[in-house]
């Protein structure tokens, strides 16, 4: 009896201390859950910026983050710009574009054909969502 106490005892404790389910990552990572990329237009003078979830979730952008529709960034972008949360559903592409005017001079250094798009996209939840 005292065996079959002490053997029970010790399953419970495993299974209490035994590690649960690893919790999603909080932030996709890059070129692993989305892939960004930039194409350079010089007659139209902007980029074209592509957005493409490789998750199985959905990815929210900040309206900071993304571009407007007239290509703003960043400080360049009015209060009145009235943007939302971008939401990239599973295996969907999010594109926009930015005015060349909107890079900055170390952007502009390597060229408009080498700019990289750096965001900070995170899963949808927590009221993200547009």
């Amino acid at each position: 009896m005292r065996a079959l106490l002490l053997s029970s005892f010790v399953m419970l404790t495993l299974v209490a201390c035994s590690p649960s389910t690893p919790a999603p990552a909080a932030a996709p990572t890059r070129n692993v859950d989305y892939r960004v990329t930039t194409t350079a237009s010089t007659a139209d003078r902007r980029f074209l910026v592509e957005f493409t979830s490789l998750s199985d979730r959905d990815i929210c952008i900040s309206a900071n983050d993304w571009p407007t529709a007239e290509g703003d960034l960043g400080l360049n972008r009015t209060i009145e710009a009235g943007d939302q949360v971008q939401r990239v559903r599973a295996g969907d592409t999010l594109s926009a574009f930015v005015r060349f005017d909107q890079l900055t001079p170390e952007q502009r250094d390597g060229g408009v054909s080498n700019v990289d798009f750096a965001l900070e996209p995170i899963f949808c939840g927590n009221g993200l969502s547009q």
